[in-house]
């Protein structure tokens, strides 16, 4: 079985090696760090160095650079912000589910899973309306590896285009118009506002439709969805197989020196499904430790609590409005390495 299919079997055997050097599912040889405590001592550990590929976009570079980077969006992500998007969140989730109504079957990612983060980041950074399903294509196509070569050209072709057309609004491309690598920051914050979240959905929905008793207990009570979104990442998170570092100098993770100059593969996937922290981790089970879906110290995810309030309002609204939700047929994995699914049909209703 592959690794896109189903990855526990390769996390099962990565946590057993500790951190050691072996060959990743994409065919390179690199140091694989996979349980939950190496991971966040590797997350954290300055001697791993973040800029693995050039080019300053803010999640391949270190302190201070990064620091630099990081604080205006982050001014721009606050918590009050993302919280204060509730209700367009809502009125954009309702108005896709709109669609749904007396279908026998819809494809959960085509018709809502991608159109509602994609709607939300664009109408939080002021992309025009007109450009989204151009953005979209781009982000998809950047995270494959066939054509992200190709595609990283195009999108920020795309966003010089876009700054240097764009009228000033009320909008975050607004506020961050005269910061530093403005072009590589919006690629990033569009693909990464708008892809992992799509598979947040997803992902999460497809655990949650092959449990009958959790669907039920959160139908009958909808203040559990945050634990269960929660859940949902820590189970499946899209960043599966982890995030890349480079060693700067000799680092010990686990009592194993990695030597310097090594390729590292931070597993997040690996972490969250560590028994030694989680009792039955390949399982749904509400009310969990905290997990390292959206990473650990400086490079936490900037986006999460936007991920957060999108992943609560989507799996409210799809319960609330169609409870009798169900499978229609078994869907495929993507072979990405943002996991994902691909077609995933479902019946609104019996």
């Amino acid at each position: 079985m592959s690794f896109f299919t189903d990855p526990t079997p390769y996390f099962d055997r990565w946590r057993e090696q500790g951190p050691a050097l072996t060959e990743t599912p994409d065919g390179r040889r690199s140091w694989v760090i996979s349980r939950y405590d190496d991971v966040v001592q590797a997350l954290g550990h300055p001697g791993l160095s973040s800029a693995v590929i050039p080019g300053g976009m803010l999640n391949h570079t270190d302190p201070p650079e990064h620091t630099q980077l990081r604080k205006p969006i982050a001014r721009a992500f606050t918590t009050r912000r993302m919280e204060a998007l509730r209700p367009s969140i809502e009125e954009i989730a309702n108005e896709l589910l709109d669609a749904w109504q007396g279908a026998e079957e819809v494809d959960v990612i085509e018709t809502f899973a991608h159109p509602l983060p994609i709607t939300v980041i664009c109408e939080l950074l002021g992309v025009p309306e007109e450009d989204r399903n151009e953005v979209r294509t781009l982000s998809a196509e950047l995270i494959e590896p066939a054509t992200m070569t190709e595609a990283f050209g195009r999108f920020t072709a795309y966003v010089e285009r876009l700054l240097a057309s764009k009228e000033p609004g009320d909008d975050v491309i607004t506020e961050l118009r005269d910061e530093p690598n403005l072009v590589m920051t919006l690629v990033l914050l569009i693909t990464a506002g708008h892809e992992t979240t799509v598979q947040l959905i997803g992902n999460g929905l497809f655990a949650l439709l092959r449990d009958p008793a959790l669907k039920r207990a959160l139908i009958e009570e909808p203040a559990l969805v945050p634990d269960a979104v929660e859940e949902f990442l820590r189970l499946d998170g899209p960043l599966s197989l982890g995030v890349g570092r480079v060693a700067t100098a000799d680092v010990v993770v686990g009592g194993v020196t990695i030597p310097r100059s090594s390729q590292v593969t931070v597993s997040l996937g690996a972490a969250n499904r560590d028994p030694s922290r989680y009792s039955d981790p390949d399982v749904v089970q509400l009310g969990r430790d905290p997990h390292v879906a959206f990473g650990h110290g400086v490079h936490y995810c900037v986006g999460a609590r936007l991920a957060r309030v999108e992943g609560e309002i989507a799996f409210a609204t799809l319960l609330r409005r169609f409870p009798e939700l169900a499978l229609a047929a078994e869907p495929e994995w993507r072979e990405s390495f943002i996991r994902g699914l691909g077609s995933f049909r479902v019946r609104p209703k019996p």
